[in-house]
């Protein structure tokens, strides 16, 4: 279920139903258990302990490396949407009908919120799948680089390294959720979303509201000492 006062577009609903489903599963056996934590986000992630100085083995990924560069990039991607929203020129377009036939609308919010967030998780991850509602334009790439610090947050929760294979994690990612509501200035409505599964199975999920700057974590208890 979304949080209250948000509303999903169907990717959105895609993604957290996935990630509620699977929590719910494992927590009737004993394996898994929610829990959200709110980040202050005063600047730069930053101020936790320095991982590596760089991915230490492309063939493996720590999934606490992974929550912390998830929640940075719905933190960057959010920071286009409001920027993109305050600047008041959206460059607003349709990428045509939704099943329901109503408009599916396009911004230069969602443009810049997604080569943010897939050029991030994609330069701090390159061997892992990432999958985004909107169109990746190969000619336009551009290396975003994460100073490999953990905020402290995560550490306190998950205080060793949880490395899984990469090939066996995929990543979503919502650029901006609600652009319909985003093109008629409902500012509290929008957010930016990451889910991460391992083998199918939703293990960490971030979302953000760019304009009240909450983000809430939610990963699994499984990955935690």
């Amino acid at each position: 279920m979304a949080p209250m006062g948000i509303r999903l577009s169907p990717l959105g609903v895609a993604v957290f139903c996935l990630l509620g489903l699977g929590v719910l599963y494992h927590l009737y056996s004993g394996f898994l258990a929610g829990r959200f934590s709110l980040f202050g986000l005063g600047g730069e992630l930053g101020g936790g302990a320095a991982g590596p100085a760089a991915v230490a083995d492309a063939g493996t990924v720590d999934l606490r490396e992974m929550l912390a560069v998830s929640v940075l990039a719905a933190v960057r991607g959010g920071d286009e949407v409001r920027r993109v929203r305050e600047s008041n020129v959206l460059h607003e377009k349709s990428k045509g009908k939704t099943r329901e036939g109503a408009e599916d609308k396009m911004t230069s919010g969602d443009v810049l919120s997604n080569r943010k967030m897939f050029y991030l998780l994609k330069t701090a991850f390159p061997s892992v799948q990432i999958n985004t509602e909107e169109h990746v334009d190969a000619n336009d790439k551009e290396v975003i680089l994460w100073d490999h610090k953990i905020p402290e947050d995560i550490l306190k929760e998950i205080t060793t390294p949880k490395e899984v294979p990469a090939e066996s994690v995929t990543v979503w990612i919502d650029p901006l959720d609600a652009t319909q509501e985003y093109t008629e200035d409902l500012r509290k409505y929008v957010t930016t979303m990451v889910c991460v599964a391992v083998n199918g199975k939703p293990v960490l999920g971030v979302i953000h509201k760019p304009f009240s700057e909450y983000t809430g974590m939610k990963y699994a208890r499984a990955f935690k000492s």
